[in-house]
């Protein structure tokens, strides 16, 4: 969607955002925003908002649980790898 420009006098072009759709009258000499009219957002149902919530949580709770056993996995190898460590240690000599 591309913006739309359109003179209304000698003086203030209308624009239209292409992002956000707002309609804006701009002074040609300054540049400056004279007037503006955001286009009106539409409220989803408390419906949508529910099942939106409902994917987000289950996709948090994915993401925990994957984590956690990654971290479990780390925890381990870590304690492998200092086990293995400590009994690779040749005692000292004793003179």
């Amino acid at each position: 969607m591309k913006g739309v420009m359109k003179i209304m006098s000698s003086e203030k072009i209308e624009v239209i955002c292409p992002c956000c759709e707002t309609r804006l009258q701009v002074d040609k000499k300054t540049g400056e925003i004279i007037w503006e009219e955001k286009k009106a957002k539409v409220m989803p149902s408390l419906a949508d908002m529910v099942k939106e919530h409902e994917a987000h949580k289950k996709e948090q709770e994915t993401l925990f649980s994957k984590r956690s056993e990654i971290q479990k996995y780390q925890v381990e190898y870590t304690l492998d790898t200092l086990e293995n460590h400590d009994s690779e240690q040749v005692p000292p000599k004793v003179s």
